[in-house]
């Protein structure tokens, strides 16, 4: 419970995502919010992570143990119960990018993206109000932007063109529109190759399907199979990490329903 200036907080409620908070913004300026992983679960994102992050646009030292203070104006926050003060999503994502290691920020910006909290918009944005000179962190907040738009769906499937280019097999129909009887587009394939019905989908570093697009992902590809399509589906590091693998797989289709379609023909 709040009194005045001070926080109190009850013996058995040391802990926790709340109590923190509130130790962090009472030792911080009254002009400081609370970022970074807290600010996010706070407000309902269930983003792992350790730091105790304050934005705050003095030069007080935050005398707790383990909190990062990022400088920067207040700027956009929500207040909570009884006048806590939070980060906006964007914001204590990009005060984490700043605060935390190159290893720790790929995995920030993996995790996120992966739960839909932000995009590559997103991240593109931060580097605008971010990245200028001198500015603390822009040099990794460059770097990650790199590091994710070289790992977006579009780059993968430039990979996987070149892969099944490689692959000596075709030819492929990139982004081939499948319809029903009545004209309808029931999908769209990444790679597709009609006269043997084999399906390419190629998923880029961030892919992650919140419950309604999993649902419809299976429907389609439900859809393609009953359909007589054989489905390959390619993650962004099977893609860069493994492509004799990937060319491999495809091979193996292309023989496989080749077998089949002389069987069908010769019988």
């Amino acid at each position: 419970m709040r009194r005045g200036r001070a926080i109190i907080i009850p013996e058995a409620s040391t802990e926790g995502d709340l109590q923190r908070a509130w130790v962090m913004q009472c030792n911080a300026s009254p002009q400081a919010v609370v970022s970074g992983p807290i600010a996010w679960r706070l407000q309902g994102w269930r983003i792992p992570g350790p730091e105790w992050i304050v934005a705050d646009v003095t030069h007080q030292r935050v005398s707790v143990p383990g909190v990062t203070v990022v400088r920067r104006p207040a700027g956009r926050f929500t207040t909570a119960a009884d006048g806590l003060r939070l980060a906006h999503l964007r914001d204590a994502l990009a005060d984490t990018l700043i605060a935390v290691d190159w290893t720790r920020a790929c995995a920030v910006v993996d995790l996120v993206f992966q739960a839909r909290v932000a995009d590559l918009s997103d991240l593109e944005s931060i580097v605008r109000e971010r990245a200028g000179r001198g500015c603390r962190g822009a040099a990794q907040l460059r770097r990650l932007l790199q590091r994710m738009a070289a790992g977006s769906k579009s780059e993968a499937e430039q990979r996987m063109g070149r892969l099944l280019h490689r692959s000596g097999t075709g030819p492929w129909i990139a982004n081939h529109p499948l319809r029903d009887d009545l004209g309808h587009l029931v999908a769209e394939i990444d790679f597709a190759m009609p006269l043997l019905r084999i399906a390419i989908e190629v998923d880029g570093r961030a892919f992650h399907s919140d419950r309604r697009s999993f649902e419809g992902d299976r429907r389609r590809q439900n859809r393609l199979v009953l359909d007589g399509w054989l489905v390959l589906r390619f993650t962004w590091e099977q893609i860069t990490r493994n492509p004799e693998e990937v060319i491999a797989a495809v091979l193996a289709a292309v023989q496989h329903r080749t077998a089949r379609t002389s069987g069908w023909m010769g019988t």
